[in-house]
């Protein structure tokens, strides 16, 4: 087998100057109709082996659920030649512009002698909008597009054997076409190397494992499919053993913290991608870290219906926004002259972003904080800043279903109440029930009620005001509802997540597993999972609860070492199912690539399905 680093490959593969990024921009079309196809080429390699009489499918993904049964666009067979190139002609209707198609390549030789094939061989490539397509499209179908889709759809393939199969409900387009605008930041599928051209130029990503999981697949794919992968499918063995590279990848990325070394180790020689990982990695994650955008010490996080990513600042004076693939929308922020000291943010039902000051100038409220308002577009709505109902010292924020913003205020030991315009529907002073001791937190259940996270306890109160103590913790710093409304907080000091059932009662406490260390943020998604930041233990960690013992999806090291998080604070899921951490102490933003299950954005409530 030929061996090359990415710089060389870059040097010898003849491919057209234009480059398929996916789309054009990260806004979903509502488009319906139908668009024409286009004329393709590309090519198929294992390795840098050219892959002959390999078949192709191109694919429109499913629209009736994750994993749903993709439509077939090609009217006729098509297969690559003794080069590993492939043709299609312009013989296929693309369902709308915005569908999102992709491309998969199964069996063939790569490289064997001459009658033999590879049953095991299952390639693909991201290819995102049909619409994008063209004539002077050209794609490379290899190890490196195929890991890099692993990643970014895991999601939205089946958990059992795959069939190369991709959907989303209907209702999530959105999600499913910026996990493909990810996944085209990972890869620039014309040359089949990592990075993708559509990555903001201050990214960066994990290349160096990208490469590494490609060879690792490359094993199998330059064999007869037979003993050669056995030490792939092997560690890829989570709940089904794979019989194919694609099913074995998607096995590896769903699954990140268990069989690491084992995976690691099924590369038995130098591959043909080059720079890799030199020891074994902490965990089989992919992030992407962005900057700009004004990030000054990032802290809370929120994600709009498009899939864009606003963050708190606490210095700076601006808040930032950044697209779903992580472009800033203004390159300084958003700017308010009250925005200091801000740990709280959320997203209304009208993609508005609420962030709270904890301390103002003395001409705003005496000094005492108040709540800064901007539109999906960055114009300030909130004037001077609301400081209705209490407002004071407010320290974290939650948007209700009912388009209401339920505030903790910590100074005043409060909570505030208030309506879309900024007005307070909780009276002049907020309410104070018995125990509301110096909020830190809040978050929503189903029926309007806000759960606070307080000193020694949690507190839920009602619309109408009237509180209830759920005693149970030491300091939480966070707190969040999964989709059975059962309470879970980060236990800042006693380094622990909490668990309660909707009445209150003690479900379990989690300390010394899955990485927990000092957890500032907690989050759930769709899928009942629990994520938390360990924010002096620089990583995050998963949970997937079972009954009154949760199950750590993450290593004993937690998640993120190989992304070298930073103080990480914030923390929040896409309809897209990547997971978004704020880095306070580096300006940064870290996007794990389709790491958590997809999660309607804005958050309004408990969480759901999008």
């Amino acid at each position: 087998m030929k061996l090359c680093n990415a710089s060389l490959a870059l040097a010898l593969l003849a491919v057209p100057a234009v480059l398929l990024t996916g789309c054009a921009t990260d806004a979903a079309s509502t488009a319906a109709a139908t668009a024409p196809g286009t004329a393709l080429t590309g090519r198929v390699f294992g390795g840098q082996q050219p892959v002959s009489g390999a078949a192709i499918s191109l694919y429109a993904v499913g629209t009736t659920g994750l994993g749903s049964a993709p439509t077939s666009l090609l009217t006729f067979p098509v297969n690559t030649n003794a080069s590993g190139a492939f043709s299609i002609t312009a013989d296929y209707t693309c369902p709308s512009a915005t569908t999102q198609v992709y491309i998969v390549a199964r069996g063939g030789n790569p490289g064997l002698t001459a009658g033999m094939t590879n049953p095991a061989l299952v390639m693909m490539a991201p290819l995102g909008d049909c619409g994008n397509l063209s004539p002077s499209t050209f794609i490379t179908i290899n190890e490196v597009t195929t890991a890099a889709s692993a990643w970014a759809l895991a999601q939205f393939a089946p958990a059992t054997a795959s069939g190369a199969a991709f959907g989303a409900t209907a209702t999530n387009a959105t999600g499913i076409r910026n996990a493909f605008l990810v996944a085209n930041n990972l890869v620039n599928v014309a040359t089949g190397l990592a990075v993708g051209a559509s990555l903001p130029t201050a990214a960066t990503l994990e290349s160096a494992k990208l490469y590494t999981l490609a060879d690792v697949l490359a094993v199998c794919i330059n064999s007869n499919g037979g003993s050669a992968c056995n030490p792939l499918f092997s560690a890829a063995t989570q709940g089904f053993t794979p019989t194919n590279t694609l099913d074995a990848a998607l096995n590896i990325v769903r699954n990140p913290g268990l069989n690491v070394a084992a995976v690691y180790n099924a590369n038995n020689a130098q591959g043909p991608f080059q720079p890799t990982l030199t020891t074994v990695p902490n965990d089989w994650t992919m992030s992407i870290t962005y900057t700009g955008g004004g990030l000054y010490a990032p802290t809370a996080l929120g994600i709009d219906s498009t899939g864009s990513i606003w963050a708190a600042n606490y210095f700076g004076g601006v808040a930032s926004k950044l697209s779903a693939s992580g472009i800033p929308a203004s390159a300084n922020g958003f700017a308010d002259s009250n925005l200091y000291e801000s740990y709280g943010l959320a997203i209304d039902t009208a993609d508005n972003a609420w962030i709270t000051v904890e301390e103002t100038s003395g001409s705003v409220n005496s000094g005492d904080g108040s709540i800064t308002k901007f539109s999906s577009t960055g114009t300030l709505l909130s004037g001077s800043g609301y400081t209705a109902g209490g407002i004071y010292y407010p320290y974290a924020i939650a948007a209700d279903s009912n388009g209401q913003m339920w505030v903790a205020d910590f100074g005043r030991s409060s909570a505030t109440l208030l309506a879309n315009d900024g007005t307070s529907a909780s009276g002049t002073a907020g309410y104070t029930p018995t125990g509301l001791s110096f909020p830190t937190s809040v978050a929503l259940d189903g029926s309007h009620n806000a759960f606070f996270g307080v000193q020694g306890s949690s507190v839920k109160v009602t619309p109408a005001g009237v509180g209830t103590i759920y005693t149970c913790c030491k300091s939480p710093a966070g707190v969040a509802l999964d989709p059975a409304a059962d309470v879970w907080i980060a236990d800042y000091s006693a380094s622990a997540i909490v668990e309660l059932n909707p009445t209150g009662a003690l479900t379990q406490t989690l300390t010394a597993t899955g990485g927990i260390q000092y957890p500032e943020s907690v989050t759930t998604d769709a899928g009942g999972r629990v994520w938390d930041t360990n924010y002096r233990g620089n990583t995050i960690s998963g949970f997937t609860p079972s009954g009154a013992s949760a199950t750590p999806l993450s290593p004993s090291t937690g998640f993120g070492v190989d992304a070298k998080l930073s103080q990480p604070f914030g923390l929040a899921i896409d309809s897209a199912g990547n997971l978004w951490v704020s880095n306070f102490a580096v300006n940064t933003l870290t996007q794990f690539v389709g790491l958590a299950t997809p999660t309607k954005t804005p958050r309004l409530g408990l969480p759901a399905k999008p």
